[in-house]
């Protein structure tokens, strides 16, 4: 359900240059400061409030995780959308692989990554709302509703995007004009797939209330077949105060239910969160050894784009780890320049004039702004797992940013984390795959514990491995 934007606070969203985050009481006068107390029911509701879809089909899971109350969102924020599950996975995979699968992704990678841009945004957008799409068919992952487990603090999802809390942001890491607050700022996101993956994702759930970890392990003959494409918005409630980002001048903002700070606030509140980052996954054996392609985009305002998802500037791709390459490298906090590693052959960074300075990878492999500058994508993506028994970074990954490169970086134990892992292939034994996604485990994670909470007891199965947490960075 969603209505029209008021005219107010449309104006204010939407205003050129605009990059300061608002607190609710600016936002929305009519509503309580803090964004936390309910008020009556029809106080400053729009006149413009309309159900949308109301004959879409119902997920059998909960929807979002962390809301205003219904009581608030109707007195104050009923011109936000209603975040809304769509599951109705397809129950075969589709014969039509998406066209872009045509294009070398090497020798024309700025235009293979524009085409896959396009793709994902092709009528999932302005709202990201895979329900309005009339031109493809496109799903989110369950589950990943609440966070059980002790990272990240207060996680799960919000109920105006969908939008999931991802990570922190260390000072310095977005530009120079970043300082940071107490506690940090933080990484929001929200991920669509498209039918390919879809049909995996409807194998793990053909029974909602007994998912399948097989469904993307290759030992037991899953895994995302060929054409699958994963496409995450990244958003972040940078830049705050007295702090300033140029990229982020003319931003493309939403409003959603957070924490003020990414580790110290235990309570959320509406506020503005702006885009920053795209991330895609594309399912592709041209890809080699590991399957995956991965690329990101960055976004810079300042191109002024009047449709802003164009304001998504490619920063590359990679499809390997490059595990020969242990030169122990990295750019600090704050990166002023984006430096290019001639050096890689399975990375490829665009180094677009229109590409704001980036801190990239370890030694330049492919990350993008809301990365650490000490691993790369690939270097995360490989230890997807079930239940997780391997960190998601190596020992002294963190805190990144620093002048120097980590201590341990290219060492043999580092290296495992950069080499080259195939499609829905486990790094540890111990563990069902889930096919380089993190977020399919994050929600078998979260579905297993809540199970637990809910029967009262636990398996003995559950003790055959030791879990660590799927976490990514340390309050300082």
């Amino acid at each position: 359900m969603k209505a029209i934007l008021s005219p107010a606070i449309a104006a204010l969203l939407l205003a050129p240059g605009m990059g300061v985050a608002q607190s609710a009481a600016e936002i929305n006068p009519a509503c309580p400061a803090n964004a936390t107390k309910p008020v009556a029911p029809g106080t400053n509701q729009s006149p413009n409030y309309v159900a949308e879809n109301p004959n879409a089909p119902q997920s059998p899971y909960p929807d979002f995780g962390f809301m205003v109350t219904p009581a608030e969102y109707f007195g104050c924020w009923s011109d936000q959308p209603i975040f809304r599950l769509k599951t109705d996975f397809p129950e075969a995979v589709p014969k039509e692989l998406p066209p872009f699968m045509e294009m070398d992704f090497q020798t024309d990678t700025h235009a293979y990554l524009m085409a896959v841009r396009d793709y994902a945004l092709a009528g999932n957008t302005p709202d990201w709302d895979p329900f309005a799409n009339s031109q493809a068919n496109w799903y989110h992952i369950p589950w990943l509703h609440t966070s059980t487990s002790a990272y990240p603090p207060n996680g799960g999802t919000e109920g105006f995007r969908g939008l999931i809390k991802e990570a922190p942001v260390s000072p310095g890491q977005l530009g120079s004009g970043q300082m940071g607050q107490d506690g940090n700022y933080s990484v929001y996101a929200i991920t669509l797939i498209n039918e390919q993956g879809g049909y995996t994702m409807g194998q793990m759930w053909k029974d909602p209330n007994a998912p399948n970890p097989e469904a993307t392990d290759r030992r037991y003959g899953g895994g995302f077949p060929v054409g699958t494409v994963f496409a995450k918005l990244l958003f972040t409630d940078a830049p705050k105060g007295v702090d300033h980002l140029p990229f982020l001048e003319n931003p493309l903002s939403w409003l959603a239910y957070i924490t003020p700070s990414f580790w110290t606030a235990s309570t959320r509140a509406v506020q503005q969160v702006n885009l920053l980052q795209m991330d895609i996954a594309v399912r592709d054996d041209r890809a080699g050894e590991t399957g995956w392609i991965l690329g990101t985009f960055a976004y810079n305002g300042q191109l002024g784009n009047e449709n802003k998802f164009e304001n998504l500037v490619p920063v590359g791709l990679m499809w390997g780890n490059d595990p020969d390459n242990r030169t122990n490298k990295t750019t600090p906090f704050p990166p002023v320049k984006t430096e290019v590693n001639p050096d890689l052959k399975e990375t490829i960074i665009t180094d677009s004039p229109d590409l704001p300075p980036q801190h990239l990878g370890w030694n330049g492999r492919l990350n993008g702004p809301a990365d650490l500058n000490t691993t790369s994508c690939l270097s995360c993506h490989i230890n997807a797992q079930y239940p997780a028994v391997t960190g998601l970074v190596p020992a002294g990954a963190v805190p990144d940013g620093g002048p120097m490169p980590p201590a341990a970086g290219g060492s043999d134990e580092w290296m495992l984390w950069f080499q080259n892992v195939a499609a829905g292939t486990s790094t540890n034994d111990a563990a069902y795959s889930t096919d380089f996604s993190f977020q399919v485990a994050i929600a078998l994670t979260n579905f297993f514990e809540a199970r637990d909470a809910a029967e009262q007891g636990m398996r003995a199965a559950e003790f055959g491995v030791q879990p660590i947490s799927i976490q990514r960075g340390f309050n300082d």
